[in-house]
């Protein structure tokens, strides 16, 4: 349950980190595709009814956040569940979740400061919690 609702929420993040700039770009959706196959997937055994992995829901919820316009979402939006979950967020996803941000931010036009922002706002809500 948990890593189905961390990837809903992942989504909604990884969109934000995209959409800063008003704008999602083919390279950033191309990061995350890539970053999606290669580092989240097989984080943990659930699968869907298809038997998919669940990390699929990453990008399922970065679409249906684009499709619906996701608005007065922030870094601060993303630390209620932080925190209620904090126990189940190992280094490792942590991690991952810094390096997804990063990546997206970076995929176009490489380093933007208002994407580098919601890395440092990330970095710092798991340093305060």
């Amino acid at each position: 349950m948990f890593y189905e609702l961390l990837y809903k929420e992942l989504g909604k993040l990884f969109y934000y980190t995209a959409n800063i700039d008003g704008k999602i770009q083919s390279s950033e959706r191309e990061a995350l595709k890539k970053l999606i196959e290669e580092h989240w997937a097989g984080l943990e055994e659930s699968t869907d009814e298809f038997g998919s992995d669940q990390s699929g829901l990453i990008a399922f919820s970065f679409d249906f956040e684009e499709a619906e316009g996701l608005e007065d979402y922030d870094v601060k939006a993303f630390a209620p569940f932080y925190i209620q979950y904090k126990d189940k967020f190992t280094p490792s996803i942590r991690q991952k979740i810094l390096l997804t941000c990063d990546a997206i931010g970076k995929a176009h036009r490489g380093d933007n400061r208002d994407e580098r922002e919601i890395v440092e706002a990330v970095q710092y809500l798991f340093e305060a919690y």
